[in-house]
């Protein structure tokens, strides 16, 4: 596919990175010449510098014949002119990120109006990541499939664990609930697990289910399944806006630490119910005054990566139950997990992440596309799901007569709004939901499991 990125910042970049690899053909528009030389010297891609909202730069970029137009620069108004010029003349697809929460009700009018194909905020999808965290405190993780009927979580296994120095076919058998575990990190290797795994302490574990399964699960972990009441959010940024009208919705009680003076004031008119404190929340003093101990989560949003941390290993510390933060810098995230904070929100990675199975349908309309993608472990392993259409190599045979490719793992069927673990006898039915676990990346159809 032809794609030009009008923005090169951190998410046109890192679309551009991934985008590049998956051979698409690359054009990113940016009036930074700094920015550009560096995607220039990084990335086998076009770049081309200028205003991505002019007739005659697109024009270079050759929009008549492009099939994606991704407009991801810091300006909303600049993004939606991008895509209503470029739709003009003549792209096929367009992408625009709208972030202001003045927008936050009209994404439905401005989709039809500007004929835009997809509308993404990245602030409102890590808000709804974050409040799946705060209501599974178990998990570092959480990501739902098949219209949220179906969750995938991810942990760390303790030392603690009933799971630690048990075989995989053995713990099966002694499960309260039906869970299937999808991939582990076992000292910086990543594994789709077999029969014959064995589960250590510190192993990264991702599992999916049902809800009510996974807490069973959980359960028989001895983890806690204490539902947060409490909220403390530190900065009051976009996300802590979206992130307390979801809180709210849930009947939590919701408190937010912000320094600068202006804005707690605008978050008192647009937060009505959210208790909102003047101060530093990277200082410990203030922490305390507001009882850090006594809340049952508490998230780190503010703009600076290394005052996210200090807030939260204090936290942490301080015995509060859930704490998230917010990192921007990908190259930060072991870091931290090394730390012990492993439930990390990265708003630049869910929104490319968004826009790359977006992408990733598009190429592929004709076959069994990806209809939501989330990438885990660092980037090294894929989830994906997909509708199982008319296919003879797929429909109607035994799971285990399948000749899948290796490290790749179909973790879960819908059918029927039931949620299937499958086994060797399962077969996919047309319609099925198949949820697919992979190492390969890549795959964009569900014919792409089976060996050629």
């Amino acid at each position: 596919m032809k794609i030009i990125i009008v923005g090169g910042g951190k998410v046109g970049y890192t679309l551009a990175q991934q985008l590049a690899t998956e051979e698409h053909d690359i054009i990113l528009i940016d009036s930074d010449a700094e920015v550009l030389n560096h995607a220039d010297e990084t990335l086998d891609i076009m770049c081309i510098r200028g205003n991505g909202a002019s007739v005659e730069i697109l024009r270079e970029a050759n929009i008549s014949e492009t099939d994606l137009l991704i407009a991801v620069t810091d300006g909303d108004e600049l993004n939606m002119i991008c895509c209503v010029i470029g739709k003009k003349l003549g792209a096929k697809f367009t992408v625009a990120r709208i972030r202001n929460t003045d927008y936050s009700n009209e994404y439905k009018m401005l989709k039809q109006e500007l004929e835009l194909n997809m509308v993404i905020n990245p602030e409102m999808d890590a808000a709804d990541e974050i409040a799946r965290m705060i209501q599974f405190p178990s998990a570092t993780n959480v990501e739902t499939f098949a219209n949220n009927m179906l969750e995938m979580v991810e942990f760390r296994v303790l030392e603690t664990d009933p799971i630690v120095n048990i075989k995989l076919m053995d713990l099966t058998k002694k499960l309260p609930s039906k869970v299937l575990f999808c991939a582990v990190r076992k000292d910086d290797e990543i594994t789709i697990p077999k029969g014959n795994f064995t589960f250590c302490a510190d192993d990264t574990v991702y599992v999916i289910g049902e809800r009510k399964d996974i807490n069973k699960f959980f359960n028989y972990l001895g983890r806690s399944s204490h539902r947060a009441k409490n909220v403390t959010i530190i900065g009051g940024s976009r996300i802590a806006i979206y992130l307390a009208w979801l809180l709210e919705e849930l009947n939590m009680n919701v408190k937010i630490i912000e320094l600068n003076k202006e804005r707690c004031l605008l978050l008192s008119e647009i937060l009505p119910n959210t208790l909102i404190i003047h101060g530093d929340g990277t200082d410990q003093e203030v922490l305390d005054n507001e009882n850090i101990q006594t809340a049952d989560a508490t998230i780190a949003l503010t703009d600076m990566d290394e005052e996210n941390l200090i807030s939260s290993l204090y936290a942490h510390q301080c015995g509060v139950p859930k704490v998230v933060l917010k990192i921007n810098r990908h190259n930060y995230i072991p870091i931290v997990k090394r730390l012990g904070l492993d439930s990390i929100i990265s708003p630049k990675l869910t929104t490319a992440n968004n826009i790359l199975r977006y992408v990733r349908a598009l190429d592929n309309s004709q076959g069994i596309a990806v209809e939501k993608l989330y990438k885990i472990l660092d980037d090294e392993a894929e989830v994906a799901e997909f509708t199982a259409k008319d296919s003879p190599d797929l429909i109607d045979i035994k799971l285990k007569d399948l000749k899948l490719k290796k490290d790749i793992l179909i973790a879960a069927l819908v059918r029927n709004k039931k949620i299937i673990i499958p086994y060797g006898n399962d077969c996919i039915k047309e319609g099925d939901k198949v949820i697919v676990v992979t190492k390969t990346g890549f795959i964009s159809d569900l014919n792409e499991i089976l060996e050629n």
